[in-house]
C-alpha cells in the first residue's frame, strides 16, 4: 500500500468552507468543514480569502486593480483615449489606438512591498545549509534525510515559501509518498490549507479540469481513536459554489486514478502536513501579511511620483516662442504652398532677422519646483521601512557605503536582521517537523525502523562578509581553542570533499607537529670527554 495524491494546479487555488456544522467521515459527530451546497469559499472566511489575493496584487505591483487614484487614471486616459478614437478618421484609427494604449502607462509603481517581502527571504535562504542527522549513530537514517531534502528541494523551494509566508501572512506544507519518488514534504500557499476547529484536522483542498468540468478535492486529515486517518474527497463544482459530492472510488475508477480512499496510521499522533503564521495574535492565529498597513503609504508614493511624472510631461519640455509677426509670415506662406495656416520646427530653421521689431525666436522652459515632492517621498519610504520593520539600507536606500565590515552591516540592518532571525525559527521548526513527519510515513509504508526525531539543520549567517573577513575570524576562534581544527577547515572551504578535508587535517597537523619539535628534547645529551669523574 503506498499514499500518493494527485498533482495539485497551482493556476486553481481553493479556499475553507467551514459552516459551523459537524459531520464525521463515518457518520458521528466530529468537527469537520462542510464543502457541499455552498457558495465557495464562504463567510467568514471570504474575507480571509479576499485579503489574501489583495496583497498578492500589492506584492506583484498590480496597483492598477487595487488603488482607487490608479483606477481614476486609467479610467480618464481611456476615456481620453475613445474620444480622440471617434474623432480619428477611419485611415488613422489603428495609429490611435497604438498611442492610446501607451496612455494607460501613465501610472507610476514604484513597488517598496516586494521588497519588503523578499528580503527575509533573501536573508534566511543564503544562511541554509547542511541538513543531516548524527552519521555515527545511525548512517541509514542520514541517506533517508539527505533523500528527503533532495527529493523536497529544501533550498530551492525556500525563498518562494517564505515569500508566500510574508505576502499571505503564512504558508503550509504536507507530506507525500510514492513506490516511485519515495517520500518528500513540499510547500503550500496558505489558502490551500484549512485546519479544523478543533485542531485535530486540516483539509488541503485544489481544484481539478477534466474535460468541461470543474472538481473540487480534498484530502482529509483527522486525528481518531486508532490514530491518523486520511480520507480523499471529490465534489462537482457549479461556478463558485460547490454542488454535490461523488463517490470517490467511482471518480477513482473513471480517471484512471490509482489512490486509497482512506488509509489509516495506526498509533499515529500528529498529522501529515503543517502550516506556518506569520505574526500571528490571539484574534487572528492564522497569521497576518507582512505587508499590511503600509498599502496606504505605497499608493502615496505611486501618487506622489505619478502626480510629477504628469506634470513633467505636459510641461517639462521646453517650447520654442515666436513674435506674432514671424508666425504670420511662416503661416501666410504655408499657406499659400500647402493650403493652410500651421507653423512647424522645420520652418524656423532658418529665418530672417527683424532688427526693427526684435524678431527673434526663443525658448521657454518650465522651471519645476519638485524638491518638496522628493521630500515628501523619501518621508513615506522612510515610514514604510519603519512600520515593515525593514532596514533603509538592506533594501538600497540610505548612506551606508560599500566598505562597511560584516560588523558594520550588521548594526546598519540590524532591524531586518532581527525580524529575519525570527522567520528563521519557525521555518527551522516547521523543516525538522516535516523531515519527522516523512521519517513516520516513511516507517509504515516501507517497513523501515527509524527513529522518529527532528534532523539537524545549519544555519550560517545570514549578511555576506569578505573572504579577507571571513578567514580571519575562523582563524581566530581555532586559536582561542573555541572551535575545532576539523569546523575551521569546513567554514573556510564549504566546497571541499571529505577527502581534502581529511587530507588538509593531516598535512596541518604534521606541520605543527614539525614546528612544535623542541631542539633541547631532540638532541643528544652533552659529554666532556677526557673529565675525571
Amino acid at each position: 500500500m503506498q499514499w500518493q495524491h494527485s498533482d495539485i494546479q497551482p493556476s486553481h487555488y481553493a479556499d475553507r468552507n467551514y459552516n459551523g456544522q459537524t459531520k464525521d467521515l463515518k457518520g458521528g459527530d466530529k468537527m469537520t468543514i462542510i464543502y457541499e451546497k455552498n457558495k465557495f469559499p464562504p463567510a467568514p472566511f471570504d474575507v480571509d480569502y479576499e485579503n489574501m489575493h489583495y496583497y498578492r496584487d500589492l506584492y506583484e505591483g498590480n496597483h492598477k486593480e487595487i488603488f482607487p487614484r490608479a483606477q481614476q487614471i486609467v479610467e480618464q486616459s481611456q476615456q481620453s483615449a475613445r474620444t480622440r478614437l471617434r474623432n480619428a478618421d477611419r485611415r488613422q484609427i489603428v495609429r490611435k489606438k497604438s498611442k492610446a494604449e501607451t496612455t494607460l502607462n501613465n501610472y507610476v509603481v514604484v513597488n517598496f512591498s516586494s521588497a519588503i517581502a523578499e528580503l527575509p527571504a533573501d536573508l534566511i535562504n543564503r544562511s541554509l545549509g547542511n541538513i543531516s542527522a548524527d552519521e555515527e549513530k545511525d548512517k541509514d537514517y542520514l541517506d533517508f534525510v539527505t533523500m528527503v531534502s533532495r527529493v523536497s528541494n529544501t533550498k530551492s523551494a525556500l525563498w518562494a515559501a517564505i515569500v508566500q509566508h510574508q505576502v499571505d501572512g503564512g504558508v503550509a506544507y504536507r507530506v507525500r509518498r510514492t513506490e516511485r519518488k519515495g517520500t518528500w514534504f513540499e510547500w503550500l500557499p496558505a489558502d490551500l490549507y484549512f485546519q479544523h476547529d478543533d485542531e485535530l484536522g486540516a483539509d488541503i483542498t485544489w481544484t481539478e479540469e477534466r474535460g468541461n468540468e470543474t472538481y473540487l478535492r480534498v484530502e482529509r486529515q483527522r486525528l481518531e481513536d486508532v490514530g491518523l486517518v486520511v480520507s480523499q474527497h471529490v465534489y462537482l463544482m457549479k461556478g463558485d459554489a460547490v454542488d454535490s459530492e461523488i463517490d470517490f472510488t467511482d471518480y477513482n475508477a473513471e480517471h484512471g486514478l490509482n489512490l486509497e480512499p482512506i488509509i489509516t496510521l495506526e498509533g499515529v499522533n500528529e498529522l501529515m502536513s503543517g502550516y506556518l503564521a506569520n505574526d500571528e495574535t490571539l484574534l487572528q492565529p492564522r497569521g497576518r501579511s507582512a505587508l499590511r498597513n503600509i498599502d496606504g503609504i505605497q499608493e502615496e508614493i505611486n501618487w506622489t511620483i505619478t502626480r510629477d511624472s504628469i506634470v513633467f510631461e505636459k510641461h517639462g519640455k521646453p517650447k520654442l516662442a515666436i513674435p506674432r509677426k514671424l508666425w504670420d509670415t511662416v503661416a501666410n506662406q504655408n499657406n499659400a504652398n500647402y493650403g493652410g495656416r500651421f507653423v512647424r520646427n522645420a520652418d524656423l530653421e532658418v529665418v530672417s532677422y527683424d532688427e526693427n521689431n526684435g524678431a527673434v525666436p526663443m525658448y521657454i522652459t518650465w522651471d519645476a519646483q519638485t524638491a518638496q515632492s522628493f521630500e515628501h517621498v523619501t518621508r513615506l519610504i522612510d515610514y514604510m521601512m519603519a512600520i515593515s520593520k525593514t532596514a533603509a539600507t538592506a533594501v538600497g536606500l540610505g548612506d551606508a557605503g560599500g566598505s562597511l565590515s560584516a560588523k558594520a552591516i550588521l548594526y546598519e540592518w540590524i532591524q531586518s536582521v532581527i525580524k529575519a532571525e525570527a522567520i528563521q525559527e519557525k521555518f527551522d521548526h516547521a523543516i525538522k517537523g516535516a523531515i519527522r513527519k516523512c521519517t513516520i510515513l516513511e516507517n509504515h509504508f516501507a517497513g523501515t525502523d527509524y527513529e522518529v526525531k527532528d534532523p539537524i539543520i545549519e544555519w550560517k549567517g545570514m549578511l555576506p562578509k569578505a573572504d579577507a573577513e571571513s578567514d580571519e575570524e575562523e582563524s581566530k576562534k581555532y586559536t582561542d581553542g573555541v572551535q575545532s581544527l576539523e569546523t575551521t577547515i569546513r567554514n573556510l572551504h564549504p566546497d571541499w570533499s571529505e577527502e581534502a578535508i581529511k587530507n588538509e587535517i593531516e598535512k596541518i597537523q604534521n606541520e605543527q607537529m614539525v614546528d612544535g619539535m623542541n631542539p633541547t628534547f631532540i638532541q643528544p645529551p652533552k659529554t666532556n670527554i677526557g673529565d675525571d669523574e
